[in-house]
């Protein structure tokens, strides 16, 4: 077994932990943990530090920038999971960053749809002129 291979699968174990404990970390909090997704968890060769990218759908009331605060203002709870449920020497310290991969797949979806309608009505146009 290669260290990448370790630090790979390391990454996604902590990936997953996350995603399943946003919303217990954030209950009773009025922040919408619903609109935050943990798309990759880049490790440190090392294993003492994590880069958590997050995709973030702002609600009406709740802006990106809130959504970043709440998520570093509960880093260490992130943390006290992950030492609770991945068995590691060191519990990783967590960096949160946002990354826009979902809202990019989302718009290209978008136009596609766009694209799709606007043939079909090209071809209601060209069957009503026949």
């Amino acid at each position: 077994m290669s260290n990448v291979d370790r630090i790979a699968r390391v990454s996604e174990m902590i990936r997953r932990e996350l995603a399943l404990s946003v919303y217990h970390i954030g209950l009773g909090d009025p922040t919408d943990t619903g609109a935050i997704s943990f798309v990759s968890v880049e490790l440190s060769r090392d294993l003492r530090s994590a880069s958590v990218f997050v995709s973030l759908m702002p609600t009406g009331e709740i802006t990106t920038e809130e959504l970043m605060k709440w998520l570093r203002r509960h880093r260490v709870d992130f943390q006290r999971v992950i030492a609770d449920k991945v068995s590691l020497k060191y519990t990783p310290k967590l960096f949160f960053k946002q990354t826009l991969s979902i809202e990019k797949g989302d718009n290209v979806l978008h136009l596609l749809n766009e694209l799709e309608q606007a043939d079909e009505a090209v071809e209601e146009t060209s069957e009503d002129e026949e």
